[in-house]
């Protein structure tokens, strides 16, 4: 009996050892460093955000492997490294409905002097979709899908570009291949560059504490919406900036979940993530040839920025 128990109480011991050894080793989240300056909110220009618009709908439809996303990396990446943001390409091949295809995210922080320590991650992601949805019949240049949220990503870059704006807790991302292949996101075909980017995520040494996902920001004629599965107190930080800056009417909560590019960063890499996008129900040139710079307004992309730079602010003080 004595023997037996002696046994059993090794055996257990063992199997609590091994069970100790394969379970897998927890990231710690980033540590804040520094504020996200009110003064930085201001600093926003809708008119330089349209800009930034104008330029990447003039290089054309850009969905994955084009011609015109490879122009729009290379823009991304001049006009970053001018404002003091190193980038780094992510680039990975994709299994798609129709075949394996090349896809390119973009990952950008500020760091105008030494290369960032890109196996360690900042607090905060900021991340937009680049690529645009491939149609064969019509010329697609997705000008609010989603050239309205990577011109926003560009000036947030611009707008805390410098140590004192508490920019070190800054990562900002460029999705390639959110839109699927075929009709609609579905199963696997969809969120390739997200999909991506939080699997390798978990390799960092340290995690980011929260991922803020823009999408379709530019059209001041639609809702913009907080994704029912968005994080709820980042919600309640989301509207109390909203009705800081006066555009409580505009920003409104959505009680259901949209299937986007923060899907992954929740699933895969464990993040509460604020998700803000347009009610593209409700505009009838969505995924049309029509989703053009005339649909979108330096107003609505300023007050986006402006909103995202609002929580920051209120996450860091």
């Amino acid at each position: 009996m004595i023997k037996t128990t002696i046994v059993g109480i090794a055996t257990l011991l063992l199997f609590i050892a091994c069970s100790k050894k394969e379970e897998p080793t927890l990231s710690p989240p980033a540590a804040i460093t520094g504020t996200i300056p009110l003064e930085s909110v201001s600093k926003f220009s809708g008119e330089k955000a349209l800009a930034h618009v104008e330029a990447l709908t003039a290089f054309g439809p850009r969905p994955p492997e084009s011609q015109a996303y490879e122009k729009s990396l290379f823009y991304l990446e001049k006009y970053l490294a001018a404002v003091g943001w190193k980038t780094k390409r992510q680039s990975f091949k994709g299994i798609t409905p129709t075949g394996p295809l090349s896809f390119t995210n973009l990952l950008a922080r500020y760091s105008p002097d030494a290369e960032p320590d890109w196996s360690v991650s900042p607090p905060y992601l900021i991340c937009s979709h680049l690529d645009t949805k491939r149609y064969r019949n019509f010329r697609f240049v997705g000008a609010n899908d989603s050239g309205s949220s990577t011109g926003v990503l560009a000036e947030l870059a611009r707008a805390l570009s410098a140590p004192s704006n508490g920019s070190e807790n800054i990562e900002l991302v460029f999705f390639d291949g959110e839109e699927a292949i075929l009709e609609n996101i579905r199963g696997r075909d969809g969120l390739y560059g997200s999909r991506y980017y939080a699997s390798q995520l978990n390799k960092r040494s340290v995690k980011p504490r929260l991922g803020i996902v823009l999408d379709i920001v530019g059209d001041p004629n639609i809702p913009l919406l907080i994704g029912g599965d968005s994080d709820k107190n980042l919600e309640a930080h989301t509207r109390a900036a909203a009705t800081k800056l006066g555009i409580q009417d505009w920003v409104q909560v959505h009680r259901d979940s949209i299937i986007d590019d923060h899907v992954p960063l929740m699933s895969r890499a464990n993040l509460p993530v604020l998700h803000l996008i347009g009610a593209f129900m409700e505009a009838p040139y969505w995924h049309k040839k029509n989703d053009t710079l005339d649909k979108i307004t330096p107003s609505a992309l300023e007050n986006t920025g402006r909103l995202t730079l609002q929580v920051l602010h209120q996450l860091t003080k």
